[in-house]
């Protein structure tokens, strides 16, 4: 059994982002990928099995990459305000400072392939999450909705913003991000 060559997976993802944001889903190839990663087409068919579960390894990675990013090691993870306005601005840097990797998600995110994932995987990219928003709601810090709905309403508002600053001249200033929390806080939180 031939070893996994952790630095060949990672130059054929990042070589993957950049063909599929470049030329899409469909106007990707496993030959384009293998020619950006420097690698044999023959090279990437050892890691995965064809370019749909590539892509779908991909997105899991990166999701669970993203999320994982939004705690580091001794983060206080107390049910409060001030928790989530701390991994409100940890998303608000990932996704300013991985514009690819947040494309490639987004992309992802908003295609029918994002299906295969969802039945496939029951996998929570952050467990930290569900168990953060079930205490959250058990102890009246959050209102009772469903974990999916409090995560889009939470932190949509500043990827569309972050998004709307690549696109136009906005620049968001300190006082626009308090401003975003807030607003996204008030529409989750009820203390």
């Amino acid at each position: 059994m031939r070893v996994k060559d952790e630095d060949k997976v990672t130059r054929i993802y990042q070589a993957a982002m950049r063909v599929i944001n470049t030329e899409g889903f469909q106007g990707s190839s496993m030959s384009k990928i293998a020619s950006e990663a420097d690698v044999s087409a023959a090279t990437i068919y050892l890691y995965f099995e064809n370019k749909d579960d590539m892509i779908n390894k991909l997105f899991i990675h990166l999701k669970s990459k993203m999320g994982h990013s939004y705690f580091s090691e001794g983060t206080d993870l107390t049910p409060s305000k001030g928790t989530f306005r701390t991994i409100w601005l940890s998303h608000y840097q990932y996704i300013t400072d991985n514009p690819e990797e947040y494309n490639f998600l987004q992309n992802f995110s908003n295609c029918p392939l994002i299906e295969q994932v969802d039945k496939k995987s029951t996998l929570d990219y952050c467990p930290v999450f569900k168990k953060l928003f079930d205490q959250s709601k058990a102890c009246g810090l959050l209102r009772p909705l469903g974990n999916d709905i409090i995560y889009s309403l939470l932190f949509a508002p500043i990827s569309y913003m972050v998004k709307k600053t690549r696109t136009t001249a906005i620049t968001l200033s300190t006082n626009d991000l308090i401003d975003i929390f807030e607003a996204s806080w008030r529409a989750v939180g009820t203390k």
